[in-house]
């Protein structure tokens, strides 16, 4: 087993009685192993859940907020700064600033997900397969498995959202193309 990490966007209102509900069915699965930062306009439950593999992690994750009754949005994976690189990376924030910048390693360094002046979010995903290219740091598959799993469900969200508005003829089409 592995213990995959990532965030589930929910739709608000998320109350007090919704948080109790979901420890209580995060309780009787086992555990709890998520944090709710979410509030009248929704938010993220991040999770650090243990599982077979990055899908069934991320699954059974939706199924416990869905049984607490919290409505799920989206799926991301785990996102980091620059310090979170490199304390993961096993390397010093400054090596990391030079990579970013491009002035060492091999250049094309990822992108940020999130650019904000200070402290932009990383893929980790990204940046541990570009470390492993690059030969540089450590490297850490399961996140690699986590972004594509998670990319994956979100799409699959999105599909289930879309149907839902979709006429009652048209649906089949679409669950076809997903099937």
């Amino acid at each position: 087993m592995n213990l995959y990490w990532f965030e589930v966007g929910v739709a608000g209102p998320v109350t007090e009685d919704d948080v109790e509900a979901l420890g209580g069915v995060l309780s009787a699965a086992g555990g709890i192993d998520a944090t709710v930062q979410a509030g009248e306009r929704g938010g993220i439950v991040t999770f650090s859940r243990e599982a077979d593999d990055a899908v069934q992690a991320i699954v059974s994750a939706i199924g416990d907020l869905e049984a607490a009754g919290i409505s799920v949005t989206d799926v991301t994976e785990d996102l980091v700064v620059i310090e979170e690189i490199a304390q993961r990376a096993k390397v010093t924030s400054a090596a990391v600033r030079y990579w970013v910048s491009g002035d060492r390693g091999p250049g094309g360094f990822p992108e940020p997900a999130v650019k904000r002046h200070r402290a932009s979010l990383y893929s980790w995903a990204e940046v541990s397969a570009w470390l492993s290219a690059a030969k540089l740091g450590a490297v850490d598959h399961v996140a690699e498995e986590t972004a594509w799993a998670c990319a994956l469900i979100d799409a699959a969200l999105t599909v289930r959202r879309g149907l839902r508005d979709l006429p009652k003829h048209d649906r089949p089409l679409i669950a076809r193309l997903v099937a």
